[in-house]
């Protein structure tokens, strides 16, 4: 699908605006916000114009637009900035070669840790052959997509079925970081959900899966940037062993 360049950047303005704030985006927020040199009723056009392609919905409550999963695809896709991780950010992932000093279980769940605080809002995952360790459900909980006490409550009965996470993220990792948006998922639960993943590697086999699951506002940057480079630490830390 062919968009226009005006159109490709408000389609960015839409996804990033709504990630940061979690509230329908507007004409009247872009023009002020971000483009200030071009008039109201035209972008309130291209919006119009970019629902009907399926890249933006609106709430039946509110006049301003949020990304579709089609939106977020395509501003993954296409659109994203590349995420370089700050030097705290760098430091917190270098330290799990120290983690490793003690034991292998000590370094997965302090790489949980280190992926859960880099995801900020989101759940992170970590399975082997042998360990399905979870961390973050009660932050991501706390996000507006959540507050239907029943959104919780399905997500909870898929996160006690540990079959249903392993199957999860077997079907949505691989060797590169893997972006997975809502209905991409395939179940229910996750609707609202994306989830980031990537295999991490010993002696040239997979030896697991790490991922973070969040609301589909997530920050996809920041996220692909965390779980790459916490996977590829974690083949270097094994290529060593």
């Amino acid at each position: 699908m062919e968009l226009t360049v005006r159109q490709r950047k408000i389609l960015a303005l839409v996804v990033k605006e709504y990630i940061d704030t979690a509230t329908p985006v507007g004409s009247a927020v872009i023009c002020q916000k971000h483009l200030e040199a071009v008039s109201p009723a035209t972008v309130r056009n291209e919006l119009a114009a970019l629902e009907e392609l399926g890249f933006l919905t609106h709430p039946y409550t509110s006049a301003g637009r949020i990304p579709t999963d089609r939106g977020y695809r395509f501003y993954v896709d296409e659109l994203m900035d590349a995420y370089r991780l700050t030097a705290r950010e760098r430091t917190l992932v270098e330290q799990l070669q120290i983690a490793l000093g003690r034991d292998m279980d000590a370094l997965l769940q302090e790489t949980l840790r280190v992926i859960q605080l880099l995801s900020e809002s989101c759940a992170a995952v970590i399975k082997t052959d042998s360990n399905l360790l979870v961390s973050g459900l009660a932050k991501m909980f706390y996000e507006p997509e959540f507050e239907n006490v029943q959104n919780i409550r399905r997500m909870m009965s898929v996160f006690d079925d540990r079959d249903e996470v392993l199957h999860l993220l077997d079907e949505h990792s691989g060797g590169e970081t893997s972006i997975s948006i809502g209905t991409e998922l395939g179940a229910e639960p996750f609707k609202n959900c994306s989830l980031v993943a990537q295999d991490f590697f010993y002696k040239g086999a997979r030896f697991g899966s790490l991922g973070v699951i969040g609301p589909t506002r997530m920050r996809y940057g920041k996220v692909t940037a965390a779980v790459d480079t916490i996977a590829h630490a974690l083949d270097g830390i094994f290529a060593e062993l």
